[in-house]
């Protein structure tokens, strides 16, 4: 009986000492299990509150919520202004928005790849408007002197030497002469500085542009080369109204999402500008008695100035060994443009650029419509009558933003149509009186300081004068 009893107290024994082994077991398997969630806790944590910050130390695998690089950086700096299309009779139409229609766009992409693979040189004289627009062709206009050695990098080629060699260091836009008939081969012209640089390459095994007449029943151009303007810069294209003596658009009205409010603009201007804000809750806002709404943390200030313009600044300590290169920072400001600011809603473009400090500073331009937004010279964009050149203006240090100002409206057409007549594009009437050179126009819509909520905006012109 003895024996019994000792055999079963031994073997209550080896069983309660292998439970205690799988409680000490699942003890540490869930003490592991609740690090593994505390961790979690604290990543998710880190991402709600210490986004952006890549100069902690502190998780560093946590990344910019706003990525300062786009994948297309280099193609997006050579998109072009705008497009004009000739059909060889001295008429053309001009394109602002639309400019990545299939054919236009995919026939340039094209010619583009093919001269910088197979492409030669011709020859390089002034430039002479009168022939260069008599025959049928496509050009794409740039707002700025577009760099030689940059331009090529946006057709996949790994050096701008192609361009360089020849000595195209800057040039404002590119003609295409599209061929016809029986023709072999395409030439492509680099326009700056007053200089043609002409290139040609074989048409075999390209799809051609279909030349088709430019419509005259609507608005459409012609060169002030070919009319004979002689107070113009013969690059100018200049509107015909149409063979009706007019033609119909839309007008537009202006709306500015901060100044809609109900109960104050303090409150209202600070949930438009919340997403500027890694954490709105942390968020000070303040308004001095000048007209400045300011709203701040450690790292971050928006301001909103009674001249309707926006500036938001960082103050983030840049990472170690950051550098700055053109297209790194313009597609740092591409991509705080598309991701960071969700107010722009209209068409923009690059405008122009220039170094500035440990980087870059570029200015984006807005189109509606098919015409462009005019900006008035003399914007001022702070209480220290800084001047805002374009609607929008980022700088940017080493692929980070470190200051954003944009005008706060947006725009949108207007339901009712408007009409120009012939008179009203009457340029004899209109250089009346110039005592200097024209070197540029544009019909668009005006916009001007004071500009309220819903005010309707017409045409105008804008002249530029200079040689």
């Amino acid at each position: 009986m003895n024996r019994v009893k000792n055999s079963l107290s031994r073997a209550f024994y080896h069983v309660s000492e292998r439970l205690r082994g799988a409680k000490t077991v699942y003890r540490r398997i869930k003490s592991f299990l609740i690090l593994i969630f505390v961790a979690l806790a604290i990543f998710m944590t880190g991402q709600l509150w210490f986004v952006h910050l890549s100069n902690r130390n502190f998780f560093l695998y946590l990344t910019a919520r706003w990525n300062p690089s786009v994948a297309e950086g280099y193609r997006d700096f050579v998109r072009p202004m705008r497009s004009i299309y000739g059909d060889g009779t001295g008429r053309f139409h001009i394109s602002y928005s639309g400019l990545m229609d299939p054919t236009p766009s995919d026939f340039f992409d094209m010619v583009m790849a093919e001269l910088f693979d197979n492409g030669s040189f011709v020859s390089v004289n002034a430039v002479n408007y009168e022939v260069l627009l008599s025959r049928p062709l496509l050009m794409f206009q740039y707002a700025f002197d577009m760099p030689g050695a940059v331009f090529p990098l946006g057709f996949n080629q790994r050096s701008g030497a192609f361009l360089t060699n020849r000595g195209v260091t800057e040039f404002s836009s590119v003609a295409i002469w599209l061929p016809s008939g029986n023709q072999s081969g395409i030439s492509i012209f680099f326009l700056g500085g007053g200089l043609a640089w002409e290139f040609t390459v074989d048409s075999a095994g390209l799809e051609g542009f279909p030349i088709h007449p430019v419509t005259t029943g609507s608005l459409y151009f012609v060169s002030a080369a070919l009319e004979g303007y002689r107070d113009l810069y013969p690059g100018i294209f200049v509107p015909r109204s149409g063979d009706f003596g007019w033609f119909a658009y839309y007008p537009i009205i202006v709306t500015n999402p901060y100044l809609t409010h109900i109960g104050g603009p303090m409150s209202h201007i600070r949930n438009q500008v919340s997403h500027f804000f890694d954490n709105p809750a942390t968020i000070h806002a303040r308004e001095a008695g000048d007209g400045v709404w300011t709203f701040s943390n450690i790292h971050t200030a928006v301001r909103y100035f009674e001249t309707d313009v926006l500036e938001y600044a960082s103050f983030r300590p840049r990472p170690r060994n950051a550098t700055s290169s053109l297209i790194g920072d313009f597609s740092a400001a591409l991509a705080f443009i598309d991701e960071v600011d969700d107010h722009v809603i209209n068409e923009f473009f690059l405008k122009g650029f220039e170094p500035r400090g440990d980087g870059f500073v570029f200015w984006f331009g807005y189109i509606i419509d098919n015409f462009p937004i005019l900006l008035p010279d003399g914007w001022s964009a702070s209480s220290r009558n800084d001047i805002l050149p374009a609607p929008i203006e980022v700088v940017v240090e080493q692929e980070q933003v470190v200051l954003y100002r944009r005008l706060a409206h947006n725009f949108q057409l207007y339901g009712a149509n408007e009409w120009v007549r012939a008179e009203d594009l009457n340029l004899e009437r209109l250089l009346d009186g110039q005592e200097t050179p024209v070197s540029g126009m544009n019909l668009g819509y005006h916009i001007r300081p004071g500009m309220r909520q819903d005010d309707r905006l017409l045409l105008e012109w804008r002249l530029a004068e200079g040689e």
